[in-house]
């Protein structure tokens, strides 16, 4: 691990942690906004499956962080905004077959 690319945004950690924290301040201020109801209630109960679904559109942050991150040149913060949405897909997928 390089210690300059950290310090210059240009690391893996740097973009996945963008690409984890970012869409989950976004879902929280749109359930508290809108429907006054928390994140944690929605992840909880497999009924709000159709807010679930309308949830996935903060997810389109990502792309754009990742593509400030290309714009910049700074390709290893882009991969791990990639490798962030891959996780979300992953738990989407979790949570509409498995709960």
């Amino acid at each position: 691990m390089n210690k300059d690319d950290l310090l210059k945004f240009n690391h893996i950690i740097v973009g996945a942690l963008l690409g984890l924290i970012i869409p989950i301040i976004i879902m929280h201020f749109w359930l508290g906004m809108y429907l006054n109801i928390s994140l944690l209630e929605v992840i909880r109960n497999p009924y709000f499956a159709e807010i679930v679904n309308i949830l996935k559109g903060s997810l389109f942050v990502n792309l754009g962080i990742f593509f400030l991150f290309y714009w910049f040149k700074k390709d290893k913060s882009a991969r791990g905004v990639v490798l962030a949405t891959l996780l979300y897909g992953a738990f989407y997928m979790y949570y509409m077959f498995v709960m």
